[in-house]
């Protein structure tokens, strides 16, 4: 059932990210829905499924921009994986352990994304990004972690108590 939530949670995600969250910037960054909904998720589920969750929301969040198809994908996977990482590593997840990977993640996310901005040929101002949107952005999905974090973790109790029922 995780992997079916996949495409209606993070649509809904995609298309509020695209129509939305552009009109409410604030010094220039924005949350990144996806990418909170994305790692919210790979925290606490399989590596398998956390990996479809990445891609499913990578590819909806490139066709409802101008990004190159698959852009956000490399993004979101690398993001999984390290929360994957970081999840085989400690005996349990705490406030603490969920900001530093927030933070750490939110770093490879953007850098990912700037990277590949630079190998498809577009110009960046790196330093005026930097300032005006990677560091506002990260400010905003460090606020918007925890409602998102808290309402994804209760869906995944909710499918684990669900799955634990009928088997």
């Amino acid at each position: 059932m995780g992997s079916f939530l996949s495409l209606p949670v993070l649509a809904l995600a995609a298309v509020l990210q695209a129509s939305v969250v552009p009109h409410v910037r604030v010094f220039g960054g924005s949350p990144d829905l996806v990418f909170l909904i994305v790692l919210a998720w790979s925290v606490h589920a399989p590596l398998e499924q956390a990996v479809l969750w990445a891609f499913v929301g990578g590819v909806l969040q490139d066709l409802l921009s101008v990004a190159p198809l698959g852009m956000s994908v490399v993004g979101l996977v690398l993001v999984v994986f390290m929360a994957h990482a970081v999840r085989r590593q400690v005996y349990s997840v705490n406030v603490p352990l969920l900001a530093g990977l927030l933070l750490a993640a939110a770093v490879v996310h953007q850098a990912a994304l700037l990277a590949l901005i630079v190998l498809t040929g577009l110009r960046l101002d790196i330093v005026r990004d930097l300032n005006y949107v990677v560091f506002p952005s990260l400010l905003y999905d460090l606020a918007m972690f925890w409602p998102v974090y808290w309402v994804m973790r209760r869906v995944q109790r909710r499918y684990a108590s669900e799955r634990r029922f009928f088997t």
